[in-house]
């Protein structure tokens, strides 16, 4: 029988980590490997302390230490034949099982992800496609995407899909997590080295929802869009695949609403605008802004 392992990342949403053990289910995986680089803290001891129906094993790195390195790290210590990966601010599924099935019917497929169930009623993918042109990486969906079926179940091949994905110990094992990312781009890098320096493919099976509970502290939110962070990572993504830039455009990929709500637009535009200004900065909290505006606008008259 297969193992199946759970990795996931923490800095200090130690709560939503909380959350995520809960929901694991040992029948599909046998252990979770955490790599904290937070402080230590009583609330972190005292969940780590606790009894749980699978294994639960911990790796205390340094402080800031980063998302590549923790996910790095993960690959490093595991010994399963696949790896679930979530962020802390994610559950497992029931039907999980589902990508397991699906990588085992496709021996090319690397990693396959679920959609998004967000808590403002609103589903989206976080998958997208990888092109390096003239210097220039761009991450953006040209052409509409076949729906093909594996296992029985609907999937959608991307480039580059969501952090909540079950992956292959040999997929990881040809090319993994950088440890030099702390935060951003450490995604980007992962799915252009696959891209660049292996053979396997990647996907998106929409029947299976992956609950997704995102935010946190003003601490916690600082160090998740600081735009110095942002650009020392961006730098050494470009210049470690020798790139002159990177431009990322929304993942509008299957970004739609719960009909069951009537209370739309389902999330703020000030929020958003607020992230969008912090990460990007200005002009492309304008031009962001104006597609959630017009995105919204289009909804409302397919409804009415």
């Amino acid at each position: 029988m297969d193992q199946i392992a759970v990795g996931v990342t923490v800095f200090k949403r130690i709560n939503k980590l909380e959350s995520l053990l809960n929901s694991v289910n040992s029948n599909f995986a046998s252990v979770v490997y955490v790599s904290d680089d937070g402080e230590w803290t009583k609330r972190k001891e005292e969940v780590y302390s606790r009894s749980y129906p699978f294994d639960l094993k911990v790796f205390d790195l340094e402080y800031d230490a980063g998302l590549g390195a923790g996910r790095n790290k993960i690959v490093q210590e595991m010994t399963e034949d696949y790896l679930l990966l979530m962020d802390s601010d994610m559950q497992m599924p029931e039907n999980v099982g589902l990508l397991l099935k699906q990588l085992e019917a496709d021996p090319d497929l690397g990693g396959v992800c679920g959609l998004f169930a967000e808590e403002n009623r609103i589903f989206t993918s976080g998958c997208t496609d990888i092109f390096l042109e003239d210097d220039v990486c761009k991450l953006e969906i040209r052409e509409p995407k076949r729906i093909e079926w594996i296992a029985n179940h609907p999937f959608v091949q991307f480039d580059m899909i969501a952090n909540a994905a079950l992956f292959r110990r040999e997929c990881l094992d040809e090319y993994s997590w950088d440890p030099n990312y702390v935060i951003g781009r450490e995604h980007a890098d992962f799915y252009i080295g696959q891209k660049q320096r292996t053979n396997w493919k990647f996907g998106l099976s929409p029947s299976v929802l992956f609950p997704h509970h995102p935010g946190g502290s003003s601490d916690y939110m600082t160090h998740r869009w600081d735009k110095q962070k942002y650009k020392i990572s961006t730098d050494y993504l470009l210049c470690k695949w020798e790139l002159d830039q990177y431009k990322q455009s929304n993942y509008g990929w299957l970004v739609t609403y719960d009909p069951r709500f009537q209370d739309y637009p389902p999330h703020s535009l000030v929020k958003h605008a607020k992230i969008t200004y912090k990460s990007e900065g200005l002009n492309k909290m304008l031009l962001k802004s104006l597609d959630y505006i017009m995105r919204n606008l289009r909804f409302i008259r397919r409804r009415w």
